[in-house]
């Protein structure tokens, strides 16, 4: 299990504590109403669900399935969003999907941006992954446009792939992997 902290210019990227609760709640509450369909309305988290929030993310990476990490904004220590790395497959593939949500209250600021850049590079060295995925919506065309922004490769269309709000939906595969990165290759040791 590995759960580093990052920094950016702007950022902090680490996991969750017990101690956050105030700053967490804190800022679920201050965000706009819901504006589009992957957005979230504002809420005020109960202590127990925080809790076992904790507790599932811990477990999850001691497990070495996601890894999860808040992002706090260093001017006014609110946490701005989630990413996740959540492994796919370990073994001869060693790859992972890359999952994030920015509270709307700070869209475009270019945080996703931050916090992904420094996050990708680290997450493949850190937890000795080859390759990291990006499943989009379709009509997701901030976050396409972002992952074009960082250089992700498109894959094209995945079919019936992404189960979501009780369907099968398309969804778009941007990668990005240690060669277009210039990191050293990953030897597997069997």
């Amino acid at each position: 299990m590995l759960r580093k902290i990052y920094k950016t210019r702007r950022l902090i990227i680490r996991p969750l504590l017990m101690n956050d609760y105030r700053t967490w709640s804190n800022s679920c509450k201050i965000g706009f109403p819901k504006m589009s369909k992957w957005d979230i309305d504002p809420r005020k988290p109960k202590m127990n669900s925080f809790r076992k929030t904790i507790k599932r993310h811990l477990l999850k990476a001691r497990k070495d399935q996601t890894y999860i990490w808040a992002i706090f904004e260093k001017k006014s220590g609110f946490i701005i969003g989630l990413l996740d790395i959540h492994i796919i497959e370990r073994d001869i593939l060693q790859k992972a999907n890359l999952g994030y949500r920015i509270f709307n209250n700070y869209w475009r600021q270019g945080f996703a941006h931050e916090a992904i850049k420094k996050l990708v590079k680290k997450c493949l060295i850190d937890l000795k992954l080859n390759r990291l995925e990006a499943v989009i919506d379709l009509d997701n065309i901030a976050s396409i446009c972002l992952m074009k922004r960082l250089n992700y490769r498109c894959e094209g269309v995945r079919k019936n792939y992404w189960y979501q709000e009780g369907r099968w939906d398309d969804q778009m595969v941007y990668i990005i992997d240690r060669k277009e990165l210039k990191l050293p290759r990953l030897k597997i040791y069997k």
